[in-house]
């Protein structure tokens, strides 16, 4: 096939989301601004090559649709899983298994996705990741800095060089360059593994798994209002247990990430409103947001622009794409 490489500018998580192949992710902006997110993309069909940054403050759950292995490292240091991970560490990950990320400063990450088949030919040690399952406390490898910085060098070169497309030959060719030079990057990153001391004790595991059990009941669909004190009673726990783990993993309190989550869903919805039909009070009364004036300013503070002119933008959006 011929390779296609994409580098798209986008303001919202969903019109990101919709761009995704081989997995599926959703984003919780937590910082006011407004998001510019850049991602850039190289798909030779088996093998993807990514990058993601933008600027806000997030949460990102995302999970590794079947057949494809996914390593990852992230630029800037991040809490991953509950777990610190160190600027750099690369990741590898099997399909299937849901991570949850999150960042306090500059987003910027880079995402390698290699479906099994050609994962397994791949040499030693590439190909036996394929059958490595661990937990995701034990998944991350430490790198030498110098490697990862090469490797993020050839592939913003990569990103910014046309593709040859004078013939299926040339193309063929190019997409076995890009891949056995991937291999020797790669190879070279594992090349530095050195063993991880622990990163998870019985109670730090525990903390996870609780604030994992909260975000899956924040995130599930349903039109019951949750408050901090309904997801405790569901979960079997007390509030002030729930807030510890909570702020632990997550790094803000679940009464602050369950109002951006709302937040985030109304600005879902005015961005994808095609119907005339659709209106900001309706979004935000099927979000349990009964003050408007509150909601009104609580969006504008996050998103730093009015519901309104969110779906102001997209009408005219859709009406110019017609």
């Amino acid at each position: 096939m011929t390779p296609i490489v994409t580098r798209e500018r986008f303001s919202d998580f969903g019109q990101y989301r919709e761009q995704l192949r081989c997995w599926d992710t959703e984003a919780v902006q937590l910082t006011p601004g407004r998001l510019s997110l850049a991602f850039d993309c190289f798909d030779t069909g088996s093998v993807v090559l990514s990058r993601l940054q933008f600027d806000q403050d997030a949460v990102v759950r995302a999970a590794r649709k079947p057949g494809w292995h996914a390593f990852f490292t992230h630029v800037q240091p991040k809490r991953w899983c509950g777990v610190d991970l160190p600027a750099g560490a690369i990741v590898s990950m099997r399909p299937g298994r849901e991570t949850n990320t999150v960042s306090h400063s500059r987003w910027s990450s880079i995402t390698i996705l290699v479906k099994d088949d050609t994962l397994a030919s791949w040499p030693s040690p590439l190909g036996g990741l394929v059958d490595r399952d661990v937990a995701p406390a034990r998944s991350f490898i430490p790198t030498a800095p110098d490697a990862i910085e090469r490797f993020r060098a050839w592939l913003q070169l990569l990103f910014c060089t046309p593709v040859p497309t004078d013939s299926e030959e040339d193309t063929a060719t190019y997409i076995d360059a890009i891949r056995e030079r991937l291999q020797q990057y790669m190879l070279e990153v594992l090349g530095h593994r050195y063993p991880a001391g622990p990163v998870s004790s019985a109670h730090r595991v525990a903390r996870y798994d609780l604030a994992l059990a909260a975000l899956r009941l924040i995130h599930r669909e349903t039109s019951d209002r949750i408050t901090v004190g309904s997801l405790a009673r569901e979960l079997g726990v007390g509030v002030r247990s729930l807030e510890h783990a909570f702020r632990h993993v997550v790094g803000v309190s679940p009464a602050r990430y369950i109002l951006a989550d709302r937040l985030n869903r109304v600005r879902h919805r005015l961005m994808a409103a095609t119907k005339t039909t659709e209106t900001v009070t309706n979004a935000a009364f099927d979000h349990q947001f009964d003050n408007l004036s509150r909601f009104a300013m609580q969006y504008a503070r996050l998103f730093d622009e009015r519901p309104s002119d969110t779906l102001r933008g997209a009408r005219r959006s859709f009406h110019a794409a017609r």
